[in-house]
This record gives C-alpha cells, sequence and structure tokens, in this order.
C-alpha cells in the first residue's frame, strides 16, 4: 500500500493529462480518461473526490487550439492548411480591436461612430414652393410712382414741360397677377471651439433683396437657371455662459415681429445678447447691436463735370444702431408671459439735399443719401438742388432722386402670451406697438410728394397724410412649430401701419404689396404632412392708409419641408 501511495501523485497527472487530452479527440485518439478514472477510484488508487475534483478541473480549461498543418507545394501537389472556424474568429477580433485603437488615437474615427471632424458640422435647410395670386381692387387709382425704379436707375426729370418729356414709371395697381415661386436655403454650422462657432447660408432669391429669398418660377425664361445669394456668413462666440457674440452677417438678434423686421431680413453687423434667470420661472434677456446699412462707394463723386472741376464727394454712409431689453415669466404652469421694449436708431437714412449742381451734372453730392432699397409706403422728397439752364429755364430738364422726408428713431413694444391647452397645444395673443420718435411733422408735410390727402381739386392734392404709428395684433392656436404629420395651427391678425412709421424697406414683404401705408386682416394655417414637411395657406386683404384708393389681396398656398 505504501508503494502505490508513492505513485499515487504521478497517476493522478497522468489522469489529468488524459482528461485534457479527451476534451479534444484530435490529440486524445482512442482514450477514454473519464473510464480510467473510475476504474482508479474502483481500485481505491484515488477517492471520489479527487476524481471528481480532475473531472471539473479539465473541463474548466480552454480547449486548446489544434495545430494548423503546414502549407505548401510537395511532388506536384498543393497543400493548403485548414484554419478552423474559432481561429477565424479569433485574428478578426484582434484585428478589430487593432484597427479601432489605432483609428481612434490618430483622431479619424472611433468604433462605431463617424469621423470626429463631422460631429462638429451640422446642415440645416429648407425648401417651400408657393403658388401667389394677387388681386387688385378695380376701383384702385393708378397714379402710384415707382419710387424704387427710378431711384435704382437714372433718377426722374420732374419737369414735363423739357422737348421730349418722359413721364415716370407706375406700379401696376389694377391688373391681377399669379405666380410660382422657390425658396431655398442650405446653411452650415461648424463649431469650432467649446465657445466659438461659425456659419455659412446660401439661398435662393430674384434679386438681392433684404426681405425676401423667393424666385419666381419662370423669372428668366425657358426654364433659366437661378441665382444663389450669400444669405449669412457669420462668426458666433459664447465667452461666458448666455453671452452671445455675432459678427457679421446673421439672423435678427432681436425679438421683433413683421411689422417692424421682415422675417426673412437678416443682420449686418455686430451684436450682444445676453441673458440672467431667476429661479425657474423668471428670464431677463437683453440685446445690443451696432449695423451698417448702407456703405458709400469707394469712387463716389462727380461725373461728366467741366474739366478741372471734378471732386470726390463726402460719404453718405447710414447705420443702425439698437438696444432691447425684455423679460419673459411663467406665472404658472400653463401660462409664459414675454415681453419686450426696444429702441432703433437709423442714422444717416433721412435724405440729404444736395449742394447747387447743374442740370447737366449727372450725379451730385447727396446723391446717395436716398435708399438703396425700398419697398413702398415711406414718405418721400426730391433731393437734388438743380440748377436750371439759364437759356431755357422753363424747359431745363430737373432730374432728380427721392430721399426720406424722415428721420427714424423707432420705438417698439411687445407682448405676447402663451396658455397650453395640453402638452402640444398652444393659444397664443401677441400685439405690436411701433412709433417714430424722429418723425417732425412740420418738416415732413412741407417737403412730401406723396401719401397726400384727397384730392382738392382735378390738379391738387391735399396737404401731407401719413403718419408715424403702428400696431397689430395676433390670436394663433395649435402647434406652433409644425414638426410631425398631424400638427396644424391657425392665425388671425389685423395690422395697422402708418407710412413712416418704421423703413418700409425693412418690413414685412407679403402684406398689401409689401412695406407700410397699410391696413388689413390676415388668415392663415398649416397642417403636417409628415416629418418637418406641410401645408399652408394665407390669405392678406389690406389697404392703403393714406393716399388715393390702392387695395390688394393676396393668397399664398405653401409647400414645405425642412432638414
Amino acid at each position: 500500500m505504501n508503494r502505490l501511495s508513492r505513485l499515487k501523485p504521478a497517476l493522478l497527472a497522468c489522469t489529468a493529462g488524459l482528461s485534457l487530452m479527451a476534451a479534444n479527440p484530435v490529440i486524445a485518439g482512442e482514450v477514454d480518461s473519464t473510464r480510467l478514472l473510475e476504474l482508479m477510484v474502483a481500485k481505491g488508487l484515488v477517492t471520489r473526490e479527487e476524481a471528481d475534483g480532475l473531472i471539473a478541473e479539465a473541463s474548466a480549461r480552454p480547449t486548446p487550439l489544434p495545430p494548423v498543418p503546414a502549407g505548401g507545394v510537395a511532388n506536384g501537389v498543393q497543400t493548403i492548411p485548414y484554419v478552423p472556424l474559432v481561429v477565424r474568429e479569433q485574428l478578426k477580433a484582434e484585428l478589430r480591436a487593432e484597427l479601432g485603437t489605432q483609428a481612434q488615437a490618430q483622431g479619424w474615427s472611433a468604433p462605431g461612430q463617424t469621423p470626429e471632424w463631422t460631429q462638429r458640422i451640422t446642415l440645416t435647410g429648407d425648401v417651400r414652393v408657393r403658388a401667389e395670386g394677387l388681386f387688385m381692387d378695380k376701383a384702385n387709382s393708378d397714379i402710384f410712382e415707382d419710387f424704387g425704379a427710378i431711384n435704382a436707375g437714372g433718377g426722374q426729370n420732374i419737369n414735363d414741360k423739357t422737348p421730349g418729356y418722359i413721364a415716370p414709371p407706375y406700379l401696376n395697381a389694377l391688373e391681377d397677377r399669379q405666380r410660382a415661386r422657390i425658396r431655398a436655403r442650405l446653411g452650415v454650422n461648424v463649431r469650432i471651439d467649446d465657445w466659438i462657432s461659425a456659419e455659412v447660408r446660401i439661398a435662393t432669391g430674384n434679386d438681392s433683396s433684404p426681405v425676401s429669398t423667393n424666385q419666381t418660377l419662370g423669372g428668366n425664361g425657358e426654364f433659366g437657371k437661378y441665382a444663389l445669394w450669400l444669405d449669412r456668413a457669420a462668426i458666433h462666440m459664447t465667452p461666458v455662459e448666455n453671452v452671445d457674440l455675432s459678427f457679421g452677417r446673421f439672423a435678427n438678434p432681436f425679438w421683433t415681429s413683421d411689422l417692424l423686421f421682415d422675417d426673412d431680413l437678416n443682420f449686418d453687423g455686430v451684436a450682444v445678447s445676453a441673458s440672467h434667470g431667476f429661479g425657474e420661472n423668471l428670464n431677463l434677456f437683453g440685446t445690443v447691436g451696432a449695423f451698417p446699412i448702407f456703405n458709400t462707394s469707394l469712387n463716389y463723386g462727380t461725373r461728366n463735370a467741366a474739366v478741372g472741376q471734378g471732386r470726390s464727394f463726402k460719404s453718405q454712409d447710414k447705420y443702425m444702431g439698437a438696444v432691447q431689453f425684455g423679460v419673459d415669466y411663467r406665472p404658472m404652469d400653463r401660462v409664459q408671459v414675454k415681453a419686450a421694449a426696444g429702441y432703433f436708431y437709423f442714422d444717416g437714412a433721412e435724405g440729404e439735399v444736395s449742394s447747387p449742381c447743374y442740370w447737366y451734372e449727372q450725379t451730385c453730392d447727396t446723391d446717395a443719401s436716398r435708399p438703396a432699397f425700398q419697398q413702398f409706403g415711406n414718405t418721400l422728397f426730391p433731393i437734388r438742388s438743380v440748377i436750371a439752364d439759364p437759356n431755357n429755364p422753363s424747359s431745363s430738364p430737373e432730374v432728380q432722386y427721392f430721399g426720406l422726408a424722415s428721420a427714424y428713431e423707432v420705438l417698439n413694444l411687445r407682448a405676447q402670451i402663451d396658455y397650453a391647452l395640453d402638452q402640444r397645444t398652444t393659444v397664443r395673443f401677441e400685439g405690436d406697438y411701433v412709433k417714430n420718435l424722429g418723425l417732425d411733422r412740420a418738416l415732413v408735410a412741407a417737403r412730401a410728394v406723396n401719401n397726400l390727402g384727397p384730392m382738392v381739386n382735378a390738379t391738387t392734392f391735399g396737404p401731407w397724410d401719413g403718419g408715424d404709428t403702428g400696431w397689430s395684433a395676433r390670436l394663433s392656436v395649435g402647434q406652433l412649430d409644425i414638426a410631425q404629420r398631424g400638427d396644424w395651427n391657425m392665425t388671425v391678425g389685423y395690422r395697422y401701419l402708418e407710412s413712416d412709421a418704421v423703413l418700409d424697406a425693412l418690413a414685412e414683404s407679403d402684406f398689401h404689396i409689401g412695406g407700410t401705408n397699410n391696413r388689413g386682416w390676415m388668415i392663415g394655417g398649416n397642417y403636417g404632412l409628415g416629418r418637418n414637411t406641410s401645408a399652408g395657406f394665407r390669405w392678406i386683404s389690406a389697404e392703403e392708409i393714406a393716399d388715393a384708393p390702392f387695395s390688394v389681396d393676396r393668397l399664398m398656398i405653401d409647400l414645405a419641408t425642412r432638414f
């Protein structure tokens, strides 16, 4: 028995080796290690506990991989080694891990993710197709000069006694018009650093109008292609929390309505916006900015003057400085109240009377003080001080440009109340008030060539009948942001905007024929057809406030999507 005891460790080792070999028949051949252990237990060579332990240990160890036969060519026979499936899977896992580690270390990718630089870029855009009809009242007058075309061209001779006199262009106020239009915008936003970002956006448009990116289909004839314009290009910074700085050309940084600024209007310049919360229900916000709205040409000066008399003219640059402060308050769960007051000062917007210039001169020194862009409504006056031909003073041509008759310092008060009917349906009432604090009634009345009162007789209009005030009210209900199929909203509103309450160039382009000096109703609605896709309509019925009758009804039917 002592002899068996001395052999016991060796027997156990041999048995363990046979147990491991049994896990792989290629190696073990016909050896049955379990049967051998049972025989050893029966002979008393090992205990039952020792045998069970050996079997458990052999089962827990990983199965050794079979050797890969050597490949090659011998005696004209090609031998291809067999690589078991488990080896192939192990090789793939190791290769995947190695490539993932390398990609992450080099910064061009991470396992399961796109490259890091793509995560800092966001693409945004929208496409809208519109059917539009303008319906003119047959009782309209047809005496409205197209001052925008005059100021954008070579001026207008206002002396009808000049031989070959040509009357000014007039606005269409009598004939209905229908058109199809598109709007497409594509923007790129890039996060440069944790607190620095940049944006660039391009858009369609018939021209460089600041208040519309609509392109009329068929406008170029025979399916001609359309231009793209630089709509935004800006750098944004957030040096501290809740303080935003914008530089370049960017979206309207102020909380305003289309009574003052069209929804499509972007701003050139610099703006600083900040907000601060007091608890969960009260937030104060504000914005201040400076914006160039016109910059004089570098070579602005005389043309066709006598030899030796040419000279450069002083700059006629125009700027807007603005400040707005507001409060956002939630008195209860379903109610949110927002209100703000703003002051918008337009430096250099008022037209300037020129120094005396001869009837034959093509440029006078204040020509650049006329509006570079205008819609309809502001009161105008001739800005050139023309010296008539002394040989024919009565028939001497007097070519004029027309500047804004008033200065513009606009006070804007705005308020909005939201009431949540449920988690997604909101009732919103909003109101706006604007007043031009810079208007001098006596000066404007003495200058005005438009916005006059009813005719006194067959050739004489009444005194200036414009104004400096405007207001609007609007009620909306539904899902105010159409984001998915089945979303809907409805809106009804009224507005009253006198001729010189705001700059007509920047006011809404859809109401009446765009600009100021109008009043009327609007009703509209939208319905979600799918994700971020909607169909909608607006009906606007508006008329002129001052001057001769000019009523316009406008229908717009839209199909829009965004991404």
